[in-house]
């Protein structure tokens, strides 16, 4: 349960650009960032472009879904999700919904701690534990003496820097050097990027979206920092950051292409490198990996503060935070994580959640003692798809399974709604 002692001067304040800098700084992370290069690689451009797509997309339909006048009510006290948490569900069902709650936050401490380690071999000639180790550690002072006005301060400087970077560098590269060079050198050496590769590309659009929605409705740390925005201000900022995120993504999509043009590549990491060393080698370089460290801290920053607010004393959150830092640890040394591989094995959980969190969030219907063991067979039954197929047919099954029987479940009509 959340500590309900917040302070007024920030809660509930800020203004449309203040609401989009402070989503946009949660959600351009290393994810977005390091696993781009790759999916474009795996699937080509028009894969590439719809995976990062599917954020801006999902803060479009989170905005659409918000119903206003519930929303307001709730504004003041905590976390929406957590607050329609504790509302509507007992039992099991809030047992293992939170369970899930803490999970989340689990996938998003592996994929900047991955980020972190990608940027270690290829930039700095530094054990990637010993970083890991000096990084973590770094990260507990921040969080120790920040405040939340520093954070969301960190948070303006972070996006600044990468408006910056995303939309002034390949605006100069393409008008100075001109898009007919770059168009044809990637027809010359990368001509397949232009196709789709394999008759499954529309499923992938159609799995990734569902699961990045699911993921959206249900994090934390969106639903914390919505709550810093002015209630009437909260659907105008969503939308925003959906468009602006848009943008930046053709941005960095543009750049991805200038680092291709010129020839072969060796490993998709180094492609953003490849176009810094191409235009500025200096300055772009140390630009780069300033943004990435901003992208990653903030991020972690606000997960941090969301996630000690979850428990009601202290000494859980670091018990929680020490079992946290040996398990990166463990799969560090034992695991070769990759950040797709942890997004595809986390999106079991979201794409099944998804029917769940709609119902939970958007609808006045009462919640089945049930549906936490819907999820649960949901994300099983997938797996084995997957196991026995690809991951595709298996997030399209767990999906399914879990859409019929947890809109079968839901049936009755909550009457002294809050929604």
């Amino acid at each position: 349960m959340l500590r309900k002692k917040y302070s007024p001067f920030l809660f509930a304040s800020l203004s449309t650009a203040a609401g989009v800098i402070t989503i946009l700084a949660r959600w351009i992370d290393g994810n977005l960032l390091l696993s781009s290069p790759s999916a474009l690689i795996s699937y080509g451009f028009m894969a590439g472009i719809c995976y990062t797509l599917a954020t801006a997309i999902s803060f479009i339909v989170l905005g659409s879904f918000l119903n206003k006048s519930a929303y307001t009510r709730s504004q003041h006290k905590q976390s929406f999700l957590i607050f329609t948490m504790q509302q509507k569900l007992s039992g099991m069902n809030l047992k293992v919904i939170h369970l899930f709650y803490l999970l989340t936050g689990i996938e998003l401490w592996l994929i900047q701690i991955i980020s972190i380690s990608v940027l270690t071999k290829i930039m700095l000639n530094i054990p990637v534990i010993i970083t890991i180790l000096l990084f973590l550690i770094a990260l507990l002072l921040l969080d120790r003496l920040m405040s939340v006005k520093g954070i969301l301060w960190l948070e303006i400087l972070f996006i600044t820097a990468l408006f910056s970077l995303l939309i002034f560098i390949p605006i100069y590269y393409f008008v100075l050097n001109g898009a007919s060079a770059v168009y044809e050198g990637i027809r010359l050496y990368h001509p397949y990027l232009f196709y789709f590769k394999n008759s499954e590309i529309l499923l992938f659009y159609v799995i990734i979206q569902l699961a990045v929605l699911g993921k959206v409705l249900f994090d934390k740390s969106t639903w914390y920092l919505i709550a810093f925005i002015k209630p009437k201000k909260v659907r105008r900022s969503l939308f925003s950051s959906g468009v602006i995120l848009a943008l930046l993504t053709l941005s960095f999509t543009a750049i991805l292409m200038i680092a291709l043009y010129s020839g072969a590549y060796g490993q998709f990491q180094i492609l953003i490198l490849t176009f810094l060393y191409e235009v500025q080698p200096g300055f772009l370089t140390f630009a780069f990996l300033v943004i990435i460290l901003l992208a990653i801290v903030t991020t972690l920053l606000v997960e941090m503060r969301v996630t000690k607010r979850f428990f009601t004393t202290r000494k859980p959150y670091y018990y929680y935070l020490i079992a946290l830092i040996v398990m990166l640890f463990s799969l560090f040394l034992s695991t070769d994580l990759t950040i797709l591989g942890v997004i595809y094995t986390f999106a079991f959980l979201h794409i099944s959640m998804l029917p769940f969190t709609i119902i939970l969030l958007f609808t006045n219907r009462s919640i089945h003692k049930h549906s936490w063991l819907v999820i649960l067979i949901s994300i099983m039954i997938g797996i084995c798809v997957c196991l026995a197929f690809n991951v595709l047919y298996g997030l399209a099954a767990s999906f399914v399974i879990s859409c019929i029987y947890q809109f079968m479940l839901q049936t009755e009509v909550v009457e002294n709604s809050h929604f």
